[in-house]
């Protein structure tokens, strides 16, 4: 009878080992990342600029270098320890006066150089786009109507080679493209003339680690909070 009672509680133990990894490679995680939590330049501190001319000034990342062609995208990435394959990504952006702006959300950057963004472009369009050697090109893009001095949500859903994209809730498309599966997020514009700012960004997905920002005064806030995808 009690060897028996030991292959049982062996066998017992082997299933749970099973489920509790399982169970952990589901794990989805929530990051946000909001501007007007931070002080002054500790920005720095959690974003890489890659190109450009990035700073925060009421509550929002700024990128305001002045550049007529796309050849080479101006980026800031969040320095972050995980890197997103499938989930979603979700940012506040508007374009500051008018001009040549193209708003730029990156994802699946697999190194500083190469992955997606998509772009909102001033009077014009939303896009996917590949980010190979800094330089974006069309993946697939719809024309909307897009204004300077507003505030739009573009939210990204990554399933596979699916992207599909959102502004302001209402869904415009989806793309099939496989050049890259998994990367760091990011902000930043393929041409500029006025400028474009980032709010807040949002992501959540498998692997993705959940942070607390602290408001000035005020405690830490958690902004994600890991959850078991069943």
């Amino acid at each position: 009878m009690g060897f028996r009672k030991s292959i049982f509680f062996v066998c017992l133990l082997i299933g749970l080992s099973f489920a509790v990894v399982s169970l952990s490679e589901a794990a989805v995680g929530t990051w946000e990342y909001n501007f007007a939590d931070v002080q002054g330049d500790e920005w720095e501190k959690d974003w890489d600029v890659i190109a450009g001319t990035f700073r925060v000034e009421d509550g929002a990342l700024i990128q305001e270098e002045a550049s007529a062609n796309d050849n080479n995208a101006f980026r800031c990435l969040a320095d972050t320890d995980w890197e997103i394959t499938d989930g979603t990504i979700e940012a506040k952006v508007k374009h500051m006066g008018a001009g040549l702006n193209d708003a730029l959300i990156f994802y699946r950057m697999s190194d500083t150089d190469n992955g997606y963004a998509s772009r909102l472009q001033l009077d014009s369009y939303i896009t996917v786009g590949g980010i190979a050697a800094g330089a974006h090109s069309h993946i697939k893009y719809v024309s909307t109507p897009v204004v300077a001095e507003q505030w739009y949500i573009v939210k990204i859903v990554l399933e596979g080679d699916s992207i599909t994209v959102f502004v302001d809730d209402e869904e415009f498309f989806t793309a099939e493209d496989s050049s890259s599966s998994k990367g760091r997020v990011g902000f930043g514009m393929s041409r500029c003339i006025g400028g474009a700012a980032l709010e807040w960004i949002r992501v959540t997905g498998e692997g993705v680690t959940p942070t607390a920002v602290a408001p000035a005064g005020k405690l830490a806030t958690t902004w994600g909070e890991v959850r078991i995808a069943y």
